[in-house]
């Protein structure tokens, strides 16, 4: 007999598990289709937008092939990694290149000497 019982997928709180488990990856690709529009439409900054300032600042051309080093992303200014959220966290629009230079690094906070 065949067992036709589907365990649900474990869903964890931190790391890249939420990416794993699809959970808001359909509303992450929405936002993402959205943002690359959007780059297109307004010729939008490698970058633009971003409170870290990560981004190289130069055109990015939306219809090269996506593997291509200066091809459009749509980049988690908070990264997973560090607890950013998959959907609903602010999307940067990016270089492949510069979003693979900015890792997982996030904004340091420098504090004045008193």
């Amino acid at each position: 007999m065949l067992n036709t019982t589907l365990a649900s997928p474990e869903v964890t709180e931190s790391g890249s598990g939420a990416i794993r488990d699809g959970n808001g990856h359909r509303a992450y690709r929405r936002e993402q289709v959205a943002l690359k529009r959007r780059t297109k439409a307004q010729d939008l900054p490698c970058g633009y937008g971003s409170p870290s300032g990560w981004g190289c600042g130069e055109h990015i051309d939306t219809d090269l092939p996506a593997r291509h080093r200066m091809s459009f992303t749509a980049d988690h200014d908070t990264p997973l990694a560090n607890g950013g959220r998959l959907a609903g966290g602010l999307l940067v629009p990016m270089h492949l290149s510069c979003n693979s230079r900015k890792n997982d690094h996030a904004a340091t906070e420098i504090w004045a000497a008193s």
